[in-house]
């Protein structure tokens, strides 16, 4: 029998899905139901798919692939908490109905759209558990609360919007001429991103691609920037939280060292 899933636990699962403008307590989960659990999942995911960022580096691609995975474990949280709230194992507080209708009542009342960045780039107030798996800048901020899921998502379209073309690189450095530039985006035949269509048409080596993609890398700006330019961190603020994610990752890193070794699966 699957043990009954901790409040916490549920709340953090629905902070993923909902996200920070929606107050997630007690009396939200009263009132939720799975026909609000599949809408908040679907434009979630819509937002999230790793498909979206096909022809993105592999270091993006990654990126976007942890976050959904957030989301769809998320979604299998709050899943597991409607089975087991059917089945009595969660009991609903005294206040219930009241906090129902609190919750309801912000729901109704949106922030006057102003035409600025102003409410996307909002701190949100919850600080979530930490996942025990090394995580980029990006999620580590989010995950400790400094910035919301859409400033995540728009600091990695702004990094990808301000990083130099792999083609316009390659035609600088004189491995691609014009016309096969045009040959490789033109080429139906190949499924993948730019770097891959040239090495299957031998107009590119697998290596000079991974040259590219390095030069690529190291020209564009760090993801930390962006955050600090829209005034949502200070420089000092960010160095900071720099060092605990980097001190986060390494205790990450040799928890999963010594569970491997006591598994067996290092000699």
């Amino acid at each position: 029998m699957t043990p009954p899933l901790s409040e916490s636990q549920v709340i953090q699962a629905c902070q993923t899905l909902f996200g920070a403008e929606v107050t997630v307590g007690k009396g939200f989960l009263c009132y939720l139901q799975p026909e609000g659990l599949k809408s908040a999942y679907r434009k979630k995911a819509k937002e999230t798919h790793p498909d979206l960022f096909a022809f993105e580096t592999p270091h993006v691609l990654q990126e976007q692939t942890s976050l959904f995975r957030d989301v769809v474990d998320a979604y299998d949280v709050v899943s597991l908490f409607f089975k087991q709230r059917e089945e009595g194992l969660w009991t609903p507080p005294p206040y219930a109905h009241a906090s129902r209708n609190r919750h309801q009542g912000k729901r109704q009342q949106k922030k006057p759209d102003t035409g600025t960045d102003e409410n996307v780039n909002t701190r949100p107030a919850d600080q979530k558990p930490l996942p025990l798996r090394p995580m980029q800048i990006g999620r580590y901020l989010y995950y400790r609360g400094f910035i919301s899921y859409r400033a995540l998502i728009d600091a990695v379209v702004w990094q990808r919007k301000q990083r130099p073309i792999i083609g316009d690189i390659a035609l600088r450095w004189g491995w691609l001429n014009s016309e096969a530039i045009e040959r490789i985006i033109k080429a139906g035949g190949f499924q993948g991103r730019f770097g891959e269509k040239a090495v299957n048409l031998d107009l590119l080596s697998s290596f000079q691609v991974r040259v590219l993609l390095y030069f690529q890398h190291s020209q564009q700006e760090r993801l930390g920037a962006y955050f600090v330019r829209h005034n949502i961190l200070e420089t000092e603020e960010l160095e900071r939280l720099a060092r605990e994610q980097g001190e986060h990752n390494a205790r990450v890193q040799e928890e999963l060292l010594r569970t491997k070794q006591a598994r067996g699966e290092y000699a």
